[in-house]
Protein backbone atom coordinates (compact mmCIF):
# COMPACT_ATOMS: atom_id res chain seq x y z
CA UNK A 1 0.00 0.00 0.00
CA UNK A 2 3.11 2.22 -0.70
CA UNK A 3 4.32 1.68 2.26
CA UNK A 4 7.22 -0.14 0.96
CA UNK A 5 9.76 2.02 -1.65
CA UNK A 6 12.11 0.11 -3.51
CA UNK A 7 16.01 1.34 -4.57
CA UNK A 8 18.59 0.21 -7.45
CA UNK A 9 21.47 -0.16 -4.55
CA UNK A 10 25.23 -1.00 -6.42
CA UNK A 11 26.98 -1.30 -3.13
CA UNK A 12 30.02 1.35 -3.65
CA UNK A 13 32.15 2.17 -6.71
CA UNK A 14 35.48 0.00 -4.80
CA UNK A 15 33.31 -3.23 -4.89
CA UNK A 16 31.18 -2.30 -8.35
CA UNK A 17 33.18 -1.86 -11.31
CA UNK A 18 32.10 1.29 -14.04
CA UNK A 19 30.19 -1.09 -16.34
CA UNK A 20 27.49 -2.72 -13.26
CA UNK A 21 27.26 1.05 -12.02
CA UNK A 22 25.93 1.88 -15.20
CA UNK A 23 23.63 -0.89 -15.64
CA UNK A 24 22.23 -0.03 -12.30
CA UNK A 25 21.38 3.50 -13.46
CA UNK A 26 19.91 1.66 -16.62
CA UNK A 27 17.47 -0.30 -14.47
CA UNK A 28 16.76 2.87 -11.74
CA UNK A 29 15.61 4.77 -15.11
CA UNK A 30 13.41 2.00 -16.08
CA UNK A 31 12.11 1.28 -12.92
CA UNK A 32 11.55 5.10 -12.24
CA UNK A 33 13.16 4.80 -8.94
CA UNK A 34 16.40 6.12 -7.37
CA UNK A 35 19.77 5.11 -6.22
CA UNK A 36 21.22 4.14 -2.61
CA UNK A 37 25.09 3.65 -2.52
CA UNK A 38 27.94 3.83 0.04
CA UNK A 39 30.60 6.35 -0.73
CA UNK A 40 33.55 7.95 0.82
CA UNK A 41 33.54 6.09 4.17
CA UNK A 42 36.97 5.62 5.06
CA UNK A 43 39.90 6.76 4.00
CA UNK A 44 41.32 3.95 2.34
CA UNK A 45 38.29 4.12 0.20
CA UNK A 46 39.24 7.64 -0.96
CA UNK A 47 42.52 6.08 -1.18
CA UNK A 48 41.99 3.13 -3.48
CA UNK A 49 39.92 5.27 -5.58
CA UNK A 50 42.74 8.20 -6.55
CA UNK A 51 44.58 5.20 -7.35
CA UNK A 52 42.26 3.35 -9.69
CA UNK A 53 40.52 6.25 -11.13
CA UNK A 54 42.65 9.51 -9.94
CA UNK A 55 39.53 10.50 -8.43
CA UNK A 56 37.39 10.81 -5.51
CA UNK A 57 34.58 8.53 -5.24
CA UNK A 58 32.11 11.00 -5.42
CA UNK A 59 33.78 12.69 -8.42
CA UNK A 60 33.63 9.37 -10.38
CA UNK A 61 30.22 8.22 -9.44
CA UNK A 62 29.55 12.55 -10.60
CA UNK A 63 31.45 11.53 -13.95
CA UNK A 64 29.63 8.24 -14.54
CA UNK A 65 26.45 9.91 -14.42
CA UNK A 66 24.77 8.15 -11.55
CA UNK A 67 24.40 11.67 -9.28
CA UNK A 68 22.08 12.64 -12.06
CA UNK A 69 19.56 9.95 -10.62
CA UNK A 70 17.80 11.02 -7.40
CA UNK A 71 20.41 9.24 -4.94
CA UNK A 72 20.89 8.89 -1.04
CA UNK A 73 24.49 8.26 -0.56
CA UNK A 74 25.05 6.21 2.65
CA UNK A 75 28.16 7.87 4.87
CA UNK A 76 30.27 10.63 2.81
CA UNK A 77 33.01 10.46 6.08
CA UNK A 78 35.65 11.29 4.09
CA UNK A 79 34.77 14.00 1.13
CA UNK A 80 36.47 17.34 1.10
CA UNK A 81 34.71 20.61 -0.48
CA UNK A 82 34.97 19.59 -4.28
CA UNK A 83 32.91 16.27 -3.28
CA UNK A 84 30.38 18.69 -1.43
CA UNK A 85 29.41 21.58 -4.31
CA UNK A 86 28.98 17.90 -6.55
CA UNK A 87 26.45 17.16 -4.22
CA UNK A 88 25.06 20.05 -3.78
CA UNK A 89 24.98 20.78 -7.34
CA UNK A 90 23.14 17.11 -8.05
CA UNK A 91 20.68 17.10 -4.69
CA UNK A 92 22.43 14.36 -3.21
CA UNK A 93 21.14 13.03 0.21
CA UNK A 94 24.05 12.04 2.12
CA UNK A 95 23.29 9.90 5.07
CA UNK A 96 25.19 10.17 8.37
CA UNK A 97 25.75 7.03 10.35
CA UNK A 98 27.43 8.25 13.27
CA UNK A 99 26.96 5.18 15.58
CA UNK A 100 28.59 2.96 12.48
CA UNK A 101 31.40 5.22 12.25
CA UNK A 102 32.53 5.53 15.50
CA UNK A 103 31.95 1.99 15.73
CA UNK A 104 34.00 0.84 13.23
CA UNK A 105 36.57 3.51 13.65
CA UNK A 106 35.75 5.41 9.64
CA UNK A 107 36.08 9.04 11.15
CA UNK A 108 33.60 11.85 11.55
CA UNK A 109 31.42 13.22 8.54
CA UNK A 110 31.79 16.59 8.06
CA UNK A 111 27.81 17.15 8.77
CA UNK A 112 28.18 20.74 10.14
CA UNK A 113 30.17 21.96 6.49
CA UNK A 114 27.64 20.17 4.37
CA UNK A 115 24.50 21.47 5.96
CA UNK A 116 25.88 24.57 5.75
CA UNK A 117 26.25 24.24 2.12
CA UNK A 118 22.37 23.77 1.98
CA UNK A 119 22.72 20.13 1.25
CA UNK A 120 19.90 18.09 3.08
CA UNK A 121 22.01 15.48 5.04
CA UNK A 122 19.70 12.55 6.28
CA UNK A 123 20.47 9.92 9.45
CA UNK A 124 20.77 6.86 9.68
CA UNK A 125 22.28 3.44 11.54
CA UNK A 126 24.17 1.63 9.42
CA UNK A 127 23.24 -2.41 9.53
CA UNK A 128 23.03 -4.45 12.74
CA UNK A 129 26.17 -5.51 12.41
CA UNK A 130 28.20 -1.89 11.60
CA UNK A 131 26.48 -0.78 14.99
CA UNK A 132 24.56 -3.15 16.89
CA UNK A 133 22.12 -0.90 18.10
CA UNK A 134 19.24 0.24 15.55
CA UNK A 135 18.14 3.34 17.91
CA UNK A 136 17.63 6.10 16.30
CA UNK A 137 17.46 8.26 19.53
CA UNK A 138 21.06 7.54 19.87
CA UNK A 139 21.99 8.16 16.53
CA UNK A 140 20.05 12.04 16.96
CA UNK A 141 22.05 12.58 19.91
CA UNK A 142 25.59 11.20 18.16
CA UNK A 143 25.03 13.95 15.21
CA UNK A 144 24.25 16.26 17.28
CA UNK A 145 27.09 15.81 20.19
CA UNK A 146 29.92 14.49 18.05
CA UNK A 147 30.14 17.12 15.52
CA UNK A 148 30.31 20.02 18.17
CA UNK A 149 33.64 17.71 19.66
CA UNK A 150 34.96 17.51 16.21
CA UNK A 151 34.75 21.28 15.68
CA UNK A 152 35.67 22.52 19.04
CA UNK A 153 32.21 24.18 18.88
CA UNK A 154 29.27 23.99 21.30
CA UNK A 155 27.05 25.05 18.72
CA UNK A 156 27.33 23.04 15.73
CA UNK A 157 24.68 20.83 14.35
CA UNK A 158 21.99 22.53 16.90
CA UNK A 159 19.17 20.20 18.39
CA UNK A 160 17.01 21.51 15.79
CA UNK A 161 18.80 20.31 12.84
CA UNK A 162 19.92 16.76 14.34
CA UNK A 163 16.23 16.48 14.68
CA UNK A 164 15.51 17.02 11.07
CA UNK A 165 18.52 14.99 9.77
CA UNK A 166 16.31 12.21 11.21
CA UNK A 167 12.74 13.61 10.12
CA UNK A 168 12.77 16.10 7.43
CA UNK A 169 15.41 15.61 5.52
CA UNK A 170 15.15 11.50 5.97
CA UNK A 171 12.01 12.39 4.15
CA UNK A 172 13.33 13.96 1.37
CA UNK A 173 16.07 11.18 0.86
CA UNK A 174 13.44 9.10 0.61
CA UNK A 175 12.28 10.87 -1.76
CA UNK A 176 8.61 10.95 -0.23
CA UNK A 177 8.38 14.38 1.14
CA UNK A 178 5.34 15.21 -0.19
CA UNK A 179 3.64 11.78 2.32
CA UNK A 180 5.87 12.17 5.46
CA UNK A 181 8.84 13.65 7.52
CA UNK A 182 6.86 16.27 9.37
CA UNK A 183 3.07 16.57 10.73
CA UNK A 184 0.79 18.47 8.26
CA UNK A 185 -2.41 18.52 6.84
CA UNK A 186 -2.28 16.31 3.75
CA UNK A 187 0.24 14.34 4.59
CA UNK A 188 0.18 11.14 6.17
CA UNK A 189 -0.20 9.83 10.02
CA UNK A 190 3.31 8.67 10.55
CA UNK A 191 4.19 9.38 14.17
CA UNK A 192 5.72 8.06 17.42
CA UNK A 193 4.15 9.64 21.38
CA UNK A 194 6.74 9.94 23.96
CA UNK A 195 6.03 9.63 26.90
CA UNK A 196 7.68 12.78 29.03
CA UNK A 197 7.00 12.33 32.17
CA UNK A 198 10.46 10.29 32.75
CA UNK A 199 12.55 12.01 35.75
CA UNK A 200 15.78 12.16 33.51
CA UNK A 201 13.22 14.31 30.81
CA UNK A 202 12.41 17.11 33.58
CA UNK A 203 12.85 20.01 33.38
CA UNK A 204 10.55 20.24 30.07
CA UNK A 205 10.92 23.81 29.38
CA UNK A 206 13.10 23.18 26.16
CA UNK A 207 11.35 20.07 24.21
CA UNK A 208 13.71 20.19 21.19
CA UNK A 209 16.84 20.18 23.60
CA UNK A 210 15.66 16.93 25.32
CA UNK A 211 14.11 15.05 22.04
CA UNK A 212 18.22 15.49 20.67
CA UNK A 213 19.89 14.86 23.86
CA UNK A 214 17.76 13.23 26.86
CA UNK A 215 15.30 10.96 25.08
CA UNK A 216 15.98 7.16 24.66
CA UNK A 217 14.50 5.01 22.19
CA UNK A 218 12.60 3.39 25.45
CA UNK A 219 10.81 6.49 25.94
CA UNK A 220 8.37 5.92 22.73
CA UNK A 221 5.24 4.98 24.14
CA UNK A 222 3.07 4.71 21.12
CA UNK A 223 4.00 4.71 17.13
CA UNK A 224 1.52 4.81 14.12
CA UNK A 225 2.55 4.24 10.56
CA UNK A 226 0.01 5.73 7.90
CA UNK A 227 -2.77 6.74 10.75
CA UNK A 228 -2.41 2.51 12.26
CA UNK A 229 -1.18 1.87 15.44
CA UNK A 230 1.96 -0.05 15.90
CA UNK A 231 2.46 0.02 19.31
CA UNK A 232 0.36 1.43 21.84
CA UNK A 233 1.77 1.75 25.95
CA UNK A 234 4.83 0.06 24.47
CA UNK A 235 2.85 -2.80 23.53
CA UNK A 236 3.51 -3.77 19.57
CA UNK A 237 0.38 -4.66 18.28
CA UNK A 238 1.55 -6.46 15.24
CA UNK A 239 3.99 -8.67 15.44
CA UNK A 240 5.07 -11.51 17.97
CA UNK A 241 7.50 -10.51 20.06
CA UNK A 242 8.23 -13.03 21.71
CA UNK A 243 8.75 -15.28 18.71
CA UNK A 244 11.14 -12.81 17.63
CA UNK A 245 13.36 -13.04 20.24
CA UNK A 246 13.32 -16.81 20.38
CA UNK A 247 14.48 -16.82 16.52
CA UNK A 248 17.31 -14.51 17.05
CA UNK A 249 18.59 -16.82 19.72
CA UNK A 250 18.15 -19.55 17.34
CA UNK A 251 19.92 -17.95 14.39
CA UNK A 252 22.45 -16.47 16.27
CA UNK A 253 23.91 -19.76 18.07
CA UNK A 254 23.34 -21.24 14.36
CA UNK A 255 25.36 -18.92 12.66
CA UNK A 256 28.19 -18.85 15.73
CA UNK A 257 28.60 -22.97 15.22
CA UNK A 258 29.38 -22.82 11.45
Amino acid sequence: NGRIKVMVAPHAPYTCSPDFILETMKLAKDLNTGIHIHLSETKKEVEDSFKTYGKSPIKHVYDLGLLDLHTIAAHCVHVDDEDMELMKEKNVYPVNNPGSNLKLASGFAPVDKMLKKGISVALGTDGSSSNNNLNMFEEINLAAIVNKAVNLDAVSVPAIDALKMATVNGAKALDWYDEIGSLEVGKKADLILIDMDKPHLYPRHNIISSLAYSVQGSDVDTVIVDGKIIMEKREIKTLDVEKIKYMAEKHAKDLISR
